[in-house]
């Protein structure tokens, strides 16, 4: 079994120059904030819950962007190696209404793609792209990056940072 080719290595680290480049200019940006907070999540139950497939949770947010995110899972992906992590990756979508960052006041709209650890403590690592808002949210970008834990039976605490780009 041989190993990753220089030519992995060298793409991989290409990539990462690049996305860590994206988000130092993004951070940079007129309009841009960087932000870092708390978010407490619990399980919202059917028939509150309209996800195609049954999860849904809702969080309060605090730290330098506050407000009640509503995640709505829309698909459960395992990999070939699922059975082993027992990690699989969850797509959806979060609404963070009631939304305040500094002197701005809305609601954003953002794309989520999470990897979830469904053994243990549940771990979670979440990256969520802004794709919009309304208010003084209106046309908003940037993304946040989620680190934490979630159980159904307990709901979860986690960590945001990164960076929201008000036009």
């Amino acid at each position: 079994m041989s190993g990753p080719s220089t030519r992995h290595l060298v793409a991989f680290w290409a990539a990462i120059t690049i996305c860590t480049t994206v988000d130092v200019f993004t951070q940079n940006a007129p309009g841009c904030q960087r932000v870092e907070g708390l978010l407490e999540e619990t399980l919202v139950p059917p028939p509150t819950c309209t996800s195609p497939v049954g999860l849904c949770t809702i969080a309060r947010m605090f730290g330098d962007l506050k407000g009640q995110a509503r995640f709505s899972a829309t698909a459960f992906i395992q990999s070939a190696d699922t059975p082993t992590t027992t990690v699989i990756f969850v797509t959806g979508d979060t609404v963070v209404a009631d939304a305040k960052l500094a002197n701005s006041r809305g609601t954003l709209f953002i794309k989520n793609a999470a990897a979830y650890r469904t053994t243990g403590n549940g771990d979670l690592v979440d990256n969520q792209t802004i794709v919009g808002g309304t208010g003084d949210f209106a046309g908003a970008s940037g993304s946040l990056r989620i680190s934490g834990h979630f159980l159904a039976e307990t709901g979860g605490v986690s960590r945001f940072e990164g960076t929201v780009c008000v036009p």
